[in-house]
C-alpha cells in the first residue's frame, strides 16, 4: 500500500489528534492525503512527516453555543443543507481521489466519506469510536423530520468495507460487525525542568493543565485560580480574568500538547476521546464538567469513574472555581497507566 486518504471529522481537533497517531506512524514510504475542515497548521505541528492536506467540509460535527451546551435544532439543519448538497460532493471528491492514487479511505467519521470513496472505486474504513449516526440518532428521536437524512446517513455507513472501533467506543444504532481495537493516542513524554525553564513555572508545585477547548466557556471567576497558591495553571487559550499563575501557552511545533499532558499533575477540562485517552496512557486525573446532549459524554465519564481516574464538578462549583477539595483528592495517589495498542492493531490490520 502506496498512498492513503483520511477524511476526518472537523469537529474540534480530537479526530484529528487521534488519527495523527496513526498517520505519524505509517511507514515512511506511504503518502498520506488528508481531506478536512482542520486547518493545515494543526497537521503541521502534530505530523513530522509530509501530507497533504485537502480543504474539504462534508460534515459538521455538532455545532456549540459553548463547550459543554450543543445546539441541536442547528446541528441538524446544518447536516440538512451538506446532505442536500451530497450529489455534488461526491462527483467533486469522488475523481480526485481516485486521481490521487489513493489505495485506502480512512473515514473518522464523516457519513459521505464512505459513498466517495465508492464512487472512486477505492475500498473504505471506518475508524471511530462513535459515528455521528450514534449522535444524531437521539437528536432526530426528537425532530423526527430529519428521519430521512438519518436514514440516508446509515446508508453511507454501510458503505465501508470494515468499521474498526477504538477503545472506549460507543455500542453504536449499526447492524454492521465491528472490529474491536485499543486506544489510539498520541505519545508524549514529560518535559518538566523544560517547561518550567522556558514558561517561568515553578516546579516545586503542582501543575494544572486547563482544555476548556476552542468554544470557551463563559461565567468562570477565572480570577479565583490566585487562591491557589501551591499551584500552577497552563493551558492554550487566554482566559479572562486569569492571574499570574495561569501561563497562556502559544503552540508552536517546539513541543507537542502531549508533552504538557505528560508534564502537569492534573488536567482540568471537558471530556473528550484525546483528552481522556491520553490521561489514560499517561497515568494523569481528570477534573471535568458536565456535556449535555452528546452521548460520547457518559462513555467517557464511565471509564474514568471507573478507574476513580477522574471526577465530575457540578457547572456551579466550576464557575466559582471551588474545586479546590477535588483537585487535592484526585492528586493524592498515583495512578497506573494503560497501554496504548491500537495504533500497533491498526497498522497490523493495514498489512504493516
Amino acid at each position: 500500500m502506496k498512498k492513503i486518504a483520511f477524511f476526518l471529522s472537523g469537529h474540534g481537533f480530537g479526530h484529528a489528534v487521534r488519527n495523527a497517531a496513526l498517520i505519524e506512524a505509517l511507514p515512511g514510504e506511504v503518502e498520506v492525503d488528508v481531506y478536512t475542515s482542520i486547518p493545515a497548521d494543526f497537521f503541521r505541528d502534530e505530523i513530522h512527516r509530509q501530507c497533504r492536506v485537502i480543504p474539504c467540509e462534508i460534515d459538521c460535527g455538532c455545532l456549540q453555543t459553548d463547550t459543554v451546551e450543543v445546539d441541536v435544532e442547528a446541528t441538524l439543519a446544518r447536516y440538512a443543507e451538506l446532505d442536500a448538497g451530497r450529489d455534488k460532493a461526491i462527483a467533486h471528491y469522488s475523481p480526485w481521489l481516485r486521481e490521487s492514487g489513493a489505495e485506502l479511505v480512512i473515514g473518522d467519521t464523516p457519513p459521505l466519506a464512505f459513498p466517495i470513496a465508492k464512487a472512486a472505486g477505492v475500498p473504505a474504513w471506518s475508524l471511530c469510536n462513535f459515528t455521528w449516526l450514534d449522535i444524531y440518532a437521539a437528536y432526530v428521536a426528537k425532530h423526527p423530520r430529519y428521519l430521512g437524512m438519518l436514514a440516508r446517513m446509515r446508508a453511507d455507513y454501510a458503505m465501508a468495507e470494515r468499521h474498526i472501533r477504538i477503545y472506549p467506543h460507543m455500542t453504536g444504532n449499526a447492524s454492521w460487525p465491528v472490529e474491536a481495537a485499543g486506544m489510539l493516542s498520541r505519545p508524549g513524554q514529560s518535559r518538566r525542568r523544560d517547561f518550567a525553564d522556558r514558561f517561568g513555572l515553578d516546579a516545586r508545585k503542582k501543575w494544572c493543565l486547563i482544555y476548556i477547548g476552542s468554544f470557551g466557556l463563559e461565567g468562570v471567576d477565572w480570577a479565583r485560580l490566585a487562591e491557589f497558591g501551591d499551584w500552577e495553571f497552563m493551558g492554550l487559550y487566554p482566559l479572562r480574568g486569569a492571574p499570574n499563575n495561569y501561563r497562556y501557552l502559544k503552540k508552536d511545533l517546539s513541543f507537542r500538547y502531549a508533552d504538557l499532558n505528560a508534564s502537569c499533575d492534573l488536567v482540568l477540562g471537558k471530556l473528550g476521546y484525546g483528552l481522556v485517552v491520553e490521561c489514560l496512557v499517561q497515568g494523569k486525573p481528570v477534573l471535568f464538567m458536565g456535556r449535555r446532549d452528546f452521548d460520547e459524554f457518559q462513555l467517557l465519564k464511565a471509564v474514568l469513574e471507573q478507574r476513580e481516574q477522574g471526577r465530575e464538578v457540578p457547572l456551579a462549583k466550576l464557575l466559582r472555581l471551588d474545586i479546590g477539595e477535588e483537585m487535592d483528592a484526585l492528586t493524592a495517589k498515583p495512578y497506573r497507566p494503560v497501554p496504548a495498542t491500537g495504533v500497533a492493531e491498526i497498522l497490523r490490520k493495514m498489512g504493516f
